[in-house]
């Protein structure tokens, strides 16, 4: 063999270990989204800002997997919030975490996760999302993101309650004829209790051809962290949450249409969840959503209208009417814009709310919200 022929299967093989290295190890990802948001209806008055992750949160991760043969794998993933507009100064945004990292609640704190994926279904543990709220991002024509989401009024399965948790084992199951499951359990971490704080959220998705339709249901043995309800419910009480969701869209391919119904109920005031009044009643919250997405050439047309209400306490209700428009500049990058009015009523404060950044609202006034900005993924 010549010298020019040595060289030649040498590099080869070097090519041949270097790609194979790569593709057994980590995979960068993330996505970067800024925008203009206009907020109306706030305790102030009215904010514009630059802001991040309006669309979709601003975010870094490395995911992978380790094959360990006959179909079965290791995977893990995890991921850091970052803040692509830079950290709020004006205290308008209640979403920045003390640490600085927009969303997540902390450096990789967005997901962290290892488990084992095979022909058995998937077996992970660590921090990441629930179900309940995968289901809305599913559901939601605007994916729960700009100013029209759903999650303004839908404060079950937003930043404020159970989008995320710490502490996590899940099971997916093999999907079969269209049928998916997904089992959830949450460790409590309270000294001498194997309950206080735990939680169970179980989703039975269908899915086959156009229709996508589901149901879940999410159980937490609630923890207070200070005194309610003028003291008369100590800090620390235990008691339950429940969340009931059922869901689903139908693509007729011009157009696709989907809608949401919801209870979300606790023996704890409602406005220890849901902005309403302080009341001494029990929360029985009620949601429910419909919505449109119409595909135009490169980009979609959504619209939705949305409606929320604390059976426990009068005036309490909320109706959000939401309109939005992405437009595709590539497979990765997005422009888009979202416009929403909140109509409160005279218990109820619920405030302009994003994939990232919450405003506040004012009790019986209503609120209004519109972003344009770009996003994207890499």
């Amino acid at each position: 063999m010549n010298t020019t022929k040595l060289l030649t299967v040498i590099c080869t093989v070097c090519a041949s270990a270097i790609g194979n290295a790569w593709a057994a190890g980590p995979t960068l990802y993330g996505n970067i989204d800024v925008g203009v948001t206009h907020a109306t209806g706030l305790p102030h008055g009215s904010s514009t800002q630059l802001t991040a992750g309006n669309d979709f949160p601003d975010q870094v991760g490395l995911r992978g997997s380790e094959s360990l043969g006959s179909g079965t794998s290791v995977i893990y993933d995890i991921a850091t919030g970052f803040c692509g507009a830079g950290e709020f100064n004006n205290g308008v945004s209640s979403s920045l975490p003390a640490a600085g990292f927009c969303t997540g609640g902390g450096f990789m704190q967005r997901t962290s996760l290892v488990g084992v994926a095979g022909d058995f279904g998937k077996f992970i543990g660590g921090r990441f999302l629930l179900p309940v709220y995968t289901n809305a991002v599913v559901t939601d024509p605007f994916r729960n993101g700009t100013p029209a989401a759903i999650t303004s009024l839908n404060r079950a399965v937003s930043a404020f309650n159970y989008l995320r948790a710490s502490q996590l084992l899940e099971y997916v199951a093999p999907t079969v004829k269209g049928v998916s499951a997904t089992l959830v359990y949450g460790f409590g971490s309270v000294a001498g209790s194997s309950t206080a704080g735990s939680l169970a959220n179980v989703s039975l998705i269908y899915h086959q051809g156009p229709v996508l339709v589901g149901a879940a249901y999410l159980f937490n043995d609630y923890i207070t962290s200070s005194a309610l309800a003028s003291g008369t419910i100590p800090a620390h009480s235990v008691g339950t949450t429940h969340v009931a969701q059922i869901f689903g869209h139908y693509d007729f391919g011009l157009l696709t249409l989907s809608g949401m119904y919801q209870t979300y109920t606790s023996a704890f005031p409602g406005a220890t969840f849901t902005p309403v009044k302080a009341s001494k009643a029990s929360m029985d919250n009620r949601f429910w959503m419909v919505g449109a997405a119409l595909p135009v050439g490169r980009g979609q047309f959504n619209v939705s209208y949305s409606h929320t209400n604390n059976e426990e306490v009068a005036s309490s209700n909320a109706g959000m009417l939401a309109a939005g428009y992405t437009y595709s500049l590539s497979k990765s990058t997005n422009l888009y814009t979202g416009v929403s009015h909140i109509a409160n009523g005279s218990a109820a404060d619920y405030g302009v709310h994003d994939a990232s950044n919450t405003f506040a609202g004012s009790f019986g006034q209503a609120a209004n919200g519109i972003d344009l900005g770009m996003r994207h993924l890499f």
